[in-house]
């Protein structure tokens, strides 16, 4: 948390993500221009040097193969990733998105690195207008989740004067952009 906290203001200096039209993008998920998560086609935090990003490396990849095995998927053995981090302050949350529904898109996932009494919540991709079904995930510090990319979640609000902050990551069959890497 401490290392992400200190790579804010560096972060927050890049330019915002932007759609194929141009118009500024924040993934939908309603956070401002100034946030890292805003960011989020500029950097890949899996890129950075640091002995705390390379165990977060490992295990999206252990966590990958647990995530197969229980579904009963072969793990594909090539995956590119893309990796971002969130910091939310008091009140701030962030609004239902997903990442991707391309064809090429596979996993995403977040791990919580600071969190405090706050969840995650994960549409049910049938029926989300009418009545939605929602698991609510409650976040703990150390936990890794993994969905499919094309699934909707958004976040509780967040109500501690301690900045919440998850890492998101995006796997997909293919390099989408330069900031994609092989995982």
């Amino acid at each position: 948390s401490q290392f992400l906290l200190s790579k804010e203001k560096e972060i927050k200096k890049l330019p915002p993500s932007r759609r194929l039209n141009g118009e500024k993008s924040n993934g939908y998920t309603g956070l401002r221009d100034n946030n890292t998560g805003s960011k989020f086609q500029h950097y890949n935090l899996l890129t950075w040097s640091h002995p705390e990003i390379k165990k977060l490396r490992s295990n999206i990849v252990k966590n990958l193969f647990q995530y197969n095995n229980e579904c009963g998927n072969e793990t594909p053995q090539k995956l590119y990733a893309m990796c971002w981090y969130n910091v939310l302050r008091f009140g701030q949350k962030i609004n239902p998105h997903m990442h991707s529904a391309a064809p090429d898109c596979y996993i995403s996932g977040h791990f919580n690195a600071q969190v405090k009494d706050t969840s995650t919540c994960y549409m049910s991709p049938i029926n989300q207008l009418n009545d939605p079904d929602v698991l609510d995930v409650k976040n703990k510090d150390g936990d890794m989740t993994l969905f499919p990319s094309y699934i909707f979640h958004y976040t509780t609000p967040h109500y501690s004067f301690k900045p919440r902050i998850t890492i998101a990551f995006d796997l997909n069959l293919y390099k989408l952009h330069d900031n994609f890497i092989p995982l």
